[in-house]
């Protein structure tokens, strides 16, 4: 699990915590200290510490992992920031003319390539591994960090746990004086010279989300799901993991965080909803789709789900998304109340389907690690508009984003989604003449 920005953050009153208040997190006071707005007492010290330990042991004695977003790219005030106090223009970029550099997009950036700065960023994660337990790392504007920077940090983190998750988002927030900045294209250097076996620094594929969902720039713009195929080759270098060489970036699969959906942006909900409306809205989204726009938008993204959890590479949902969670059509929920990002549990009853779908496609990869998720040798071709065929070791998948079902007439053992239960199971071996409209079918061979 990726738990949000849990250091202590700036734009949250903790003397308030009564008041109607919510923030995301990614304005850094103090790095190494949990927030005290979660906690039950922010006044003293201790029970912070001790709750935020509490919360990750209970998760870990349900065989979660916990992976933390981190923010190290930018504080909240670099002026007033307390290593900037002590030395003046040390801990952030500042340009030739005394002005903070702004790649983050809030104000300033931190001087990664600076060796105290960058000493400081590894002993914090080192702390919140050795005294927290926390288990991996979500890097934000992980191109505002030289690959020296990440590269230190794997390294640190790898010497704890072999297993560690570090990942991030492999882009900046503007224009930025970062040099040798982390890159999806450059991914693969962070670790070259380590071992070539490890699991390296992954990075959020930007260019599988667009292809099958969209921009999330443009609100209306569809993507395959939607209709719109034409980034259909992204579409099969996503399906085969991203490798260098087959449209991608990276040598090894894993690397590639296969997502529509994160806490940026549209809910995928959302998303679909606005381009099944052809409009950009807000508001109460579903009142706004007529029945078979909703039947619509749940097609769209059971398909989506289909595509990032039968991927190679390392799925990734934002919670709630399993259940149609919408956001109300707000793409920058960043300080707002829980009305726009609280997560309704009982959508996961309502939209059942949905839900069930997900739970579904996860049982079927987590039972077939071996030919969903890391295998070299998966293949993909667009065998005409709209219509993918995807093989994978044992297994055929087709994905068809029209709206009338197509013909593939294959012959094999089914893979039958329950979408009443949650489970899967598979059929008799048998003929299987076409793929339903918006929908996908596996087929063991």
């Amino acid at each position: 699990i990726q738990i949000l920005p849990s250091y202590d953050y700036a734009t949250v009153d903790e003397s308030k915590t009564d008041s109607n208040q919510f923030n995301w997190g990614y304005d850094p006071k103090n790095y190494n200290v949990p927030e005290g707005s979660y906690s039950t007492d922010p006044f003293h010290g201790e029970v912070r510490v001790n709750e935020m330990k509490q919360m990750v042991q209970a998760l870990h004695e349900n065989g979660i992992r916990v992976n933390m977003d981190v923010v190290y790219n930018h504080v909240y005030n670099a002026e007033d920031f307390c290593f900037n106090q002590i030395v003046p223009e040390y801990f952030s970029r500042v340009d030739e003319n005394g002005k903070y550099s702004n790649g983050s997009g809030c104000g300033n950036e931190v001087a990664t390539n600076h060796a105290m700065v960058r000493r400081f960023i590894v002993d914090s994660v080192r702390h919140w591994m050795l005294d927290y337990h926390v288990n991996g790392f979500r890097f934000d504007l992980m191109g505002l960090h030289e690959r020296d920077t990440m590269k230190e940090v794997y390294k640190a983190c790898h010497e704890i746990d072999p297993n560690v998750m570090v990942y991030g988002e492999p882009w900046t927030g503007g224009k930025s004086m970062v040099k040798s900045g982390v890159a999806k294209s450059t991914v693969d250097l962070i670790t070259e010279d380590i071992e070539e076996n490890v699991n390296g620094v992954g990075c959020f594929n930007d260019d599988f989300r667009d292809a099958v969902k969209g921009s999330v720039f443009n609100p209306t713009e569809g993507g395959f799901v939607q209709g719109n195929y034409g980034g259909i080759m992204k579409i099969i270098a996503g399906l085969t993991g991203s490798v260098r060489g087959r449209g991608g970036f990276t040598k090894k699969i894993g690397r590639s965080i296969n997502y529509v959906e994160c806490h940026d942006n549209h809910t995928l909900f959302d998303k679909l909803a606005i381009t099944a409306i052809g409009k950009n809205t807000t508001g109460d989204i579903f009142e706004q789709l007529s029945p078979e726009q909703l039947e619509l938008v749940k097609k769209q993204d059971k398909l989506s789900a289909a595509f990032i959890y039968l991927a190679q590479g390392t799925p990734f949902i934002n919670g709630g998304q399993e259940f149609l969670r919408s956001k109300k059509g707000n793409h920058n929920s960043y300080m707002a109340p829980d009305a726009v990002n609280g997560i309704d549990i009982s959508f996961a009853e309502k939209y059942s389907d949905v839900y069930n779908t997900y739970k579904a496609l996860i049982a079927f990869r987590t039972a077939n690690s071996k030919d969903f998720g890391a295998n070299e040798s998966a293949a993909a071709e667009a065998l005409s508009p709209g219509l993918v065929k995807y093989t994978t070791g044992k297994f055929t998948v087709y994905f068809n984003a029209n709206d009338d079902a197509k013909d593939i007439n294959e012959s094999g053992k089914q893979i039958v989604i329950n979408e009443t239960n949650g489970t899967y199971s598979t059929a008799a071996n048998g003929k299987i003449a076409k793929v339903a409209g918006k929908g996908f079918v596996i087929i063991e061979n």
